[in-house]
């Protein structure tokens, strides 16, 4: 049987250039950032902005914000050619993060999504993608979600209604005894008359036509719709696969079946959900040409785990810091065998006195 790794993963070229590298300057004639011909049409066509030369414009106004001015990965001039074998021929825009995480993803991730836009040509994009295909099925056990996602109805009187109706339309249909055709129209007749309100307007106008849905069956064209239709639907709390792995990895639940990798993914949140695609697709594409400044971890993305780690590890100092000055921790034996007998009676040893009882804060002058 073929697997989904087998079949072959194609993606249709785009015929003009990926990137335009045109420039977009501030009123002081600083590069804000880079933008695409259309964008640069926009600006001008608003006459919010002045044509510097053919791929340059300087804006007529002041900004307020900064742009792209402190990000040198944006600033720069991208290469039109495949990041991994380095072909300038059918080029096509791969997702290293896949759009089914990161559209789930918080928006100052999203904002970011250009930066894992690269250029692949179809033959190595084909190729990659049968390593990512693997590794979304391998995220699919560890966090226990399927690739179609959880919460599908399964619509088994249209499945029956479906069968019934590609019989009936099939070429050999003479060959089928008669009792066998009157009771494929008899459900085709059941199935339709409970469904009516899921046909198109053109065939409930037909459908009405026969008293209790009999003989609809003789209306090809209620067949063919009938034929068409999705035996399972979203209910109404479907959740998509990536959907179930960016609420996981965001709320850092771990579960027994999870490897090590994804515990560790798990653990550390969003960003680490993202590096591990730009990992994977560094080691099994193995790009060769990839942009300047392009990294597994994106500095924007990192700036709250920072500051939260930063923080935890500053607080655990300071408090276990003041824990060892306390009065009732012996660093020395023979010499200061009781600290606490150094304490005074208007001394405070508390971290705070509230009730303003003591004039002063007692600390350790001596191991």
């Amino acid at each position: 049987m073929e697997t989904e790794t087998d079949r072959k993963l194609t993606m249709q070229s785009r015929e003009q250039d990926i990137y335009n590298n045109c420039k977009v300057l501030d009123i002081t004639g600083t590069l804000l950032f880079r933008a695409g011909t259309r964008r640069l049409e926009w600006y001008l066509s608003r006459n919010l902005a002045h044509r510097i030369d053919a791929n340059t414009i300087q804006l007529n106004f002041v900004n307020k914000g900064s742009g792209r001015q402190n990000e040198p990965f944006y600033l720069q001039e991208m290469q039109n050619m495949c990041t991994i074998c380095g072909s300038s021929t059918n080029l096509t825009m791969h997702h290293v993060v896949p759009h089914q995480y990161r559209k789930y993803m918080d928006d100052k991730i999203k904002s970011r999504s250009s930066h894992d836009l690269l250029p692949v040509c179809t033959l190595c994009h084909d190729k990659y993608e049968r390593h990512a295909v693997l590794f979304k099925q391998h995220l699919s056990h560890c966090f226990s979600a399927p690739l179609e996602g959880v919460g599908w109805i399964e619509r088994k009187d249209i499945g029956k209604g479906m069968r019934a109706a590609s019989t009936l339309m099939s070429p050999s249909l003479d060959k089928i005894p008669k009792q066998r055709i009157d009771q494929l129209r008899a459900i085709v007749n059941e199935v339709v008359v409970q469904n009516t309100d899921l046909f198109s307007a053109d065939s409930q106008a037909l459908i009405s036509q026969y008293q209790f849905g009999v003989g609809v069956w003789a209306e090809h064209s209620v067949l063919k719709e009938l034929m068409s239709m999705d035996v399972r639907i979203r209910g109404p709390g479907f959740c998509a696969h990536g959907e179930i792995i960016v609420d996981v990895v965001g709320h850092h639940r771990t579960n027994s079946l999870m490897c090590d990798q994804c515990k560790e993914i798990a653990v550390a949140g969003v960003p680490a959900l993202v590096a591990s695609w730009r990992r994977h697709f560094v080691e099994h594409a193995g790009p060769a040409y990839l942009p300047n400044h392009w990294s597994h971890w994106y500095r924007s993305e990192l700036i709250p785990l920072y500051f939260t780690t930063a923080a935890a590890v500053g607080v655990c100092g300071y408090f276990a810091t003041r824990a060892l000055k306390s009065p009732d921790v012996v660093w020395n034996k023979r010499e200061n065998p009781y600290p606490w007998l150094d304490v005074q009676q208007n001394e405070n040893t508390k971290m705070l006195d509230p009730n303003g009882r003591f004039e002063k804060q007692w600390s350790r002058t001596r191991l």
